[in-house]
């Protein structure tokens, strides 16, 4: 087992942290006990508060946050087969084609996912406040929901702009509707210096998977290094300086080799700064959590890696992100699956008389049409999260192990170096190590000023970061998304489009909300 500060799902309520590492795992429900005599140890709040951390488990489902900013991009596409499947009404077509009603499923399942954390954070708050139980590490916890709730409102805003904001639990009115700007003043007033130092300042195992003062620091990071696009607004100085908030301490560090980030066993990283905690062991079974082998694989790919499941068939590389990759880039096979395809003990995977082939890149000719379109082994498929070969992913839906990276170390680095190009300090942004060193163990060159421009930036970033959730927002601060490209069409000047339309279902529900205009 991870002998770390582990977040464990608790069936109808929510989950329990481990205090110190490998210690009592026995699981308490508090689903029906009265509020008088619940919350009245320092146990009970802390396994409370893990609650809102157990939400986060759901970002990487096939139909939550994660995926719908995987197809509003140009990294990832679920083409339809040539058999229709993945078709699905339509669903990953609007979304990859950014043409995307408000009744689109895929929509509402991230919205759902951003508000029901944000409701969490919102609860949790509440009883650790109402509660009389003082200890020391009191402040701490509110001070960790306080910015886990930042974490939920920011993509909120990200991603919506205009949405429904309240930080009262005890309020049953319908949220008012608050601005993307209103939404970043209260997120600045919220992240504070104080509220910061109540957090961890360095990463340990006993806050792994929880928010600590770098985390608060890189939300204000991507507030800032967006606020240009979003506002008109630059913000680089004031992004730079969050991004050194993390750097300057020496708590965290590009790691030797790509891969550590993200192996199944993957808690140790020097640059994890804040992670979802996935654990076959410690996840309920039957709860739909980390399944990337699932979505990607063809089912013939079970026998390189000793999986005991039939995958689904769905997500791939967008041909035309595969071909940033230089084919010196070790990122490029450490990330996809393509090419020639062997089993687990290196023999050819024969498929009808030949070797089985993933296809990495292949033309855009009616792949989501609903009669078919993509062949069985086009798309190079992902394997940056590399799939345990130890048997257990034995279903559809088992978790895999290994731990997601949220906000990770090279991504900070990246955000600091691009600060420093877009106010002229190119030369010093091709000095620093961290920069240097993402290059070199990817078996590349350091960059040169001249070499270092917004363009290569952009590229640089998708190469490091691919699926890792920040491409789609990427696009728009360099002003890529509404390109055309692959199978998203040409759709400048309908700035309109660089924010998500509120799901209708929540427009129903809620008088006091307005669509986005244009939607």
């Amino acid at each position: 087992m991870k002998t770390l500060y582990k977040v464990l799902g608790l069936g109808a309520v929510g989950v329990a942290l481990v205090l110190p590492a490998c210690t009592n795992l026995d699981e308490n429900v508090y689903s029906e006990i009265p509020m008088d005599n619940f919350f009245k140890t320092e146990k009970e709040l802390v396994a409370n508060a893990g609650r809102a951390y157990t939400k986060m488990q759901g970002y990487n489902k096939e139909q939550g946050l994660w995926t719908l900013l995987l197809q509003a991009s140009d990294e990832c596409a679920v083409p339809a087969t040539n058999a229709g499947e993945w078709y699905s009404s339509g669903r990953y077509e609007e979304i990859q084609t950014n043409k995307i009603p408000a009744s689109n499923r895929l929509l509402k399942r991230g919205w759902d996912w951003v508000f029901d954390g944000i409701a969490a954070c919102n609860e949790i708050i509440y009883e650790t406040e109402l509660s009389d139980v003082q200890f020391e590490g009191k402040t701490k916890i509110l001070a960790e929901m306080r910015t886990l709730r930042a974490f939920f409102y920011y993509e909120a805003m990200a991603n919506w702009g205009n949405v429904p904001f309240t930080i009262d639990y005890t309020d049953t009115d319908y949220p008012e509707q608050r601005d993307r700007k209103a939404i970043f003043q209260f997120l600045e007033s919220e992240l504070t210096p104080q509220l910061i130092a109540s957090l961890d300042a360095a990463p340990a195992p006993t806050n792994y998977g929880r928010a600590t003062q770098a985390m608060a620091w890189a939300i204000l990071a991507k507030m800032y290094i967006n606020a240009e696009a979003w506002f008109g607004t630059p913000m680089y100085d004031k992004a730079a300086a969050a991004c050194k908030q993390i750097i300057d301490p020496g708590y965290y560090k590009i790691e030797d080799s790509y891969e550590t980030n993200f192996a199944v066993k993957n808690e140790t990283s020097g640059e994890n700064i804040f992670a979802i905690v996935y654990d076959t062991a410690a996840i309920p079974a039957g709860s739909k959590a980390f399944y990337l082998y699932t979505l990607t694989l063809e089912p013939e790919s079970c026998a390189t890696f000793n999986i005991g499941a039939s995958p689904w068939s769905g997500f791939v590389c967008e041909p035309d992100f595969f071909q940033t990759y230089d084919p010196q880039d070790r990122r490029r096979d450490l990330t996809w699956l393509y090419g020639p395809q062997v089993d687990i003990n290196g023999q050819p995977i024969m498929v009808d008389g030949a070797q089985m082939e993933y296809n990495p890149v292949f033309p855009e000719t009616q792949y989501f049409n609903a009669n078919g379109g993509r062949q069985k082994f086009d798309g190079a498929r992902i394997c940056k999260w590399p799939y345990q070969t130890d048997g257990k992913l034995t279903s559809g839906e088992t978790s895999m192990d290994n731990d997601f990276a949220v906000f990770r170390y090279a991504d900070i680095v990246l955000m600091y170096a691009e600060c420093l190009v877009r106010q002229g300090q190119a030369s010093t942004a091709v000095n620093m190590p961290e920069l240097q060193k993402i290059r070199t163990r990817a078996g590349l060159q350091p960059y040169t000023a001249s070499q270092l421009t917004l363009d290569e930036l952009y590229a640089e970033r998708g190469r490091e970061l691919a699926w890792e959730g920040w491409r789609h927002e990427d696009m728009i601060r360099y002003g890529k998304y509404l390109k055309q490209y692959w199978a998203h069409p040409s759709q400048e000047g309908e700035t309109f489009r660089n924010l998500f339309p509120i799901p209708a279902e929540i427009l129903n529900a809620n008088p006091k909300l307005k669509q986005n205009p244009k939607y």
